[in-house]
């Protein structure tokens, strides 16, 4: 991941996240702790 979302950015500069980060939630019942959607706009 450390090299795909540099490159996706470079690839779209106007890409965004769509909502405010207080409300992005977050799953940590797994062993892997993640986000569990992140809305984005172009």
């Amino acid at each position: 991941m450390r090299l795909a979302y540099p490159a996706l950015l470079r690839r779209s500069p106007a890409l965004a996240v769509a909502v405010p980060l207080e409300e992005i939630t977050f799953r940590d019942e797994m062993v892997v702790y993640r986000v569990h959607a992140l809305p984005v706009i172009w």
